[in-house]
């Protein structure tokens, strides 16, 4: 168990992890928001009272 907790320590190992859990990030949010150059959201002006 003490070489798999040292093994998944390891600086690779962790830069892939990271890499990987934010490419499947930006790929769900190209899936649910295509063609977005940014991400806007709608204006709750209306809201607040005159």
């Amino acid at each position: 168990m003490q070489d798999l907790k040292t093994y998944l320590s390891t600086a690779p190992v962790l830069a892939i992890l990271c890499c990987s859990f934010l490419a499947g990030l930006v790929i769900e949010i190209n899936r649910f928001f295509p063609d977005a150059l940014t991400l806007t959201f709608p204006s709750f002006e209306f809201f607040s009272s005159p």
